[in-house]
């Protein structure tokens, strides 16, 4: 008699099920530490300052050139300067003696097997290219010149004016971006860390507003060029002097930025009516320490608990406890003069309110309720692997540097913050939390459909400022 396939197979499994049951699963081995590649420098005669870290293995190198002039210096009235001039610099630069427009220029580096990638923070503005490394010298060549020698052309600066235009209509569409935007205004007021690039301050940039961010910031004092990758320092100190060695700084004392404490003048609340709007952006954001300060460990390890993954306390109240959005996160942004954790999640209208005091009430906990040994291990292990994740390419130990750089830290920072992340412990983790976040303290801004979202939103807080989404002002410290 034929025995049929489903029962040969059905046997099988069976089998299967019966040795895998005999063999008990291998226990996790340690955690492997990690290793931050070590960083070496030099310094060449007119200030240009060279880093490099070298990492064998693969013929490849990420080339970068750093400014410290960033998002932080622009001024009252203008943000997004930095902003815009970074990205213009990339269309078009003088390579050689010879103008290349911006078609041109991006031949060229394609050609390289890459492309010109433009960055600007807060503190830093950085142009950097990742190729094979028999490319180096040309990619370097490429970068340099676009730095130090953009073309910054009214035609290039109308297109890009308008592509930002194009940009920034379609993000104000998106109640959760323009909550974060609403959210950072509400929080720092005033302080140049407050604003953001928007439709007014797109149209007072002017080709002339541009041309003097270049001068002032086109200086050696303020440089720093990265190498990462199959590269020696000897050779990219080489390659510095050639194409940075004639570099000459001016006499004018090179720009500051405007590290402007915050001053927020809007209520604790602020909730935008969003008609039409399919879901609710929510934020909650708390003060935190500054990025020099001892305490931020303390800092990023508490922001961890609070919403540094899957299993983290936010996503577990808001999604898998209560299952009102697809996940909530916290995250940390420090300045130099303080800085702010900021929790997010994206739900439906009708349970906007009840987000936002889930997550105010995580933040409070935080403070009563210490994280345990097994949850305190979990979030410092995300942490950490974030971390290593980072510097797995060229292009993020790169990174890593350039932000080093652009914060004044030591190269080494990384690897020293490591152990000093490890040994946080719960007790400390609680008690930051409870001397940083305060009911007092909080600040929430809720964006959505306030008619969808019913009677809840109008009672989360009776003294919010509540405007039409028409009616936001990113530009003006009170919203208004």
């Amino acid at each position: 008699m034929m025995v049929p396939r489903i029962s040969l197979l059905s046997a099988a499994l069976l089998a299967l099920s019966a040795h895998a049951a005999e063999d008990a699963l291998p226990e996790p081995g340690p955690a492997r530490p990690l290793v931050v590649p070590a960083f070496q420098e030099a310094t060449l005669p007119n200030g240009v300052r060279v880093v490099v870290a070298p990492r064998a293995g693969l013929p490849l190198v990420t080339v970068a050139l750093q400014l410290r002039a960033g998002a932080a210096m622009d001024p009252p009235g203008k943000a997004g300067l930095a902003e815009l001039t970074a990205q213009l610099r990339t269309k078009g630069a003088t390579v050689d003696g010879k103008p290349l427009p911006a078609t041109d220029l991006a031949a060229r580096a394609e050609a390289l097997g890459s492309a010109l990638e433009s960055t600007s923070g807060w503190r830093g503005n950085v142009v950097a290219m990742t190729v094979t490394t028999p490319q180096m010298a040309e990619a370097a060549k490429l970068v340099a010149a676009t730095v130090r020698a953009p073309l910054l052309q009214a035609a290039e600066l109308d297109r890009l004016r308008s592509q930002t235009a194009d940009a920034l209509t379609a993000a104000q569409a998106d109640p959760m971006q323009l909550a974060g935007w609403v959210a950072r205004r509400a929080a720092w007021g005033a302080s140049v860390y407050g604003g953001t690039l928007t439709p007014t301050s797109l149209g007072r940039i002017r080709l002339a507003d541009i041309r003097a961010a270049q001068s002032a910031q086109n200086r050696p004092d303020l440089a720093t060029l990265v190498v990462t990758g199959d590269v020696t320092l000897e050779a990219a100190t080489r390659l510095a002097q050639t194409l940075l060695g004639d570099w000459k700084a001016p006499r004018m004392a090179p720009p500051r930025a405007r590290n402007e404490a915050a001053a927020p003048r809007a209520p604790a609340t602020t909730v935008v009516d969003f008609p039409g709007a399919g879901q609710s952006g929510v934020i909650v954001m708390a003060p935190s320490v500054g990025s020099g300060a001892p305490e931020r460990h303390l800092a990023r390890v508490a922001t961890a608990v609070l919403g540094g993954g899957y299993s983290a306390r936010l996503n577990s109240e808001v999604r898998i406890k209560r299952g009102l959005s697809y996940g909530a996160n916290a995250s940390l942004a420090a300045q130099p003069v303080g800085g702010f954790v900021i929790a997010a999640t994206q739900t439906k209208n009708p349970t906007a309110a009840e987000a936002a005091q889930v997550m105010q009430g995580e933040l409070l906990r935080l403070g009563q309720d210490a994280p345990g040994d097994a949850e305190l291990a979990a979030r410092k292990a995300a942490l950490i692997g974030g971390i290593a994740s980072g510097i797995e390419t060229n292009a993020g130990l790169a990174t890593l540097a350039l932000a080093n750089v652009a914060e004044g830290r030591p190269l080494d920072d990384t690897a020293q913050s490591v152990p000093l992340l490890q040994a946080v412990t719960a007790e400390q983790v609680q008690a930051y939390a409870k001397a940083h976040w305060t009911a007092a303290s909080l600040r929430t801004v809720v964006v959505g459909d306030v008619k969808e979202a019913g009677k809840s939103l109008p009672a989360l807080d009776p003294k919010a400022l509540r405007l039409k989404a028409s009616q936001v002002k990113l530009d003006q410290a009170t919203l208004r």
